[in-house]
């Protein structure tokens, strides 16, 4: 019996040894300051139960920091709240940006995903009188959507102008927004990785013809995806994307022209009008009616609404 309980003493002193190394934590002295006065199977057992005890703890603590770790979103943390409902985050005002952030947009570890292999069809920028925040991807209805680099699903929503839409947030900050699909196949909440299926391409919403509408977005202002991705080759232009005040100077194009549309001045064109009659009427040139109707020609019609100023 006494070389049993010298056995398991070996055993135990073998495995706190083994485990010290491990976690790097010393042996704790009034425990082995007991071991040494006794034996008995009190303070074995004692021994025991707060050896494994304390390791269990530790293993179980270190696990669960790592998974944290895993999970940790820095970029969220650029945001004040989470918002479920709310398609666009209100923008942040880039007119007070003096710096310049630098995202990472792909590692080894996590690397971008295509959205759908589709031919470009309208691309970020004025689009008539209206602005295109993103990009249009030709697909057939049923085709799989992908999500473009690992986040957390923000938005999944029905509107009218997206039709069916989902947003990610991802680790870095940015969001992309997947719209006009036939089907979700995600919920808010779920935490998901590049490549993985959101859902179908189709023809919900405002538009004309089954595409995907694709954004990028940081903050709430969005960013022309030609600067991060190349839709030729299906990859990223950079594995980092540089932000400044610089990147977002469209907004201000669009408020100047928002300002501008104001003070604007419109007619209907009546039988017998030629832009010629109405440059002199509304005292202006028949080049600047071309210009900000975008004419090339001259040919009006009767009914037609033109800017004359």
């Amino acid at each position: 019996m006494k070389n049993f309980f010298l056995l398991l003493l070996l055993f135990l002193l073998f495995l706190n040894l083994g485990y010290s190394q491990i976690v790097k934590k010393p042996l704790e002295s009034t425990v082995c300051e007991s071991l040494n006065d006794s034996l008995d199977l009190a303070n074995i057992h004692q021994y025991f139960v707060d050896s494994l005890g304390y390791y269990f703890f530790s293993s179980l603590t270190d696990s669960l920091m790592q998974e944290s770790d895993e999970i940790e979103f820095v970029g969220f943390e650029l945001y004040d709240e989470w918002d479920s409902l709310q398609i666009h985050y209100p923008r942040f005002d880039f007119k007070t940006k003096t710096d310049t952030s630098y995202l990472p947009l792909a590692s080894a570890s996590a690397p971008y995903f295509h959205p759908v292999k589709g031919v470009v069809t309208s691309n970020f920028g004025w689009r008539r009188s209206r602005f295109h925040y993103g990009i249009d991807l030709n697909l057939n209805t049923g085709d799989t959507v992908y999500n473009a680099f690992k986040g957390v699903v923000r938005v999944t929503k029905r509107s009218k102008s997206y039709g069916n839409v989902v947003v990610v947030r991802h680790d870095n900050g940015l969001e992309t927004l997947y719209a006009h699909l036939h089907q979700i196949h995600v919920s808010s909440g779920d935490t998901i990785s590049e490549g993985q299926c959101i859902g179908l391409g189709g023809n919900t919403g405002r538009s004309r013809g089954s595409h995907l509408h694709f954004e990028i977005r940081y903050l709430g202002a969005a960013i022309c995806p030609l600067e991060i991705i190349n839709f030729d080759e299906y990859k990223l232009v950079s594995d980092t994307l540089a932000i400044s005040k610089t990147t977002f100077d469209y907004l201000n194009k669009i408020s100047s022209a928002q300002a501008d549309s104001k003070n604007a001045k419109w007619v209907v064109v009546r039988r017998g009008d030629t832009l010629s009659h109405l440059a002199s009427r509304h005292r202006t040139s028949v080049r600047s009616i071309q210009q900000i109707n975008r004419m090339k020609g001259t040919m009006i019609r009767e009914g037609q609404r033109l800017r004359v100023r």
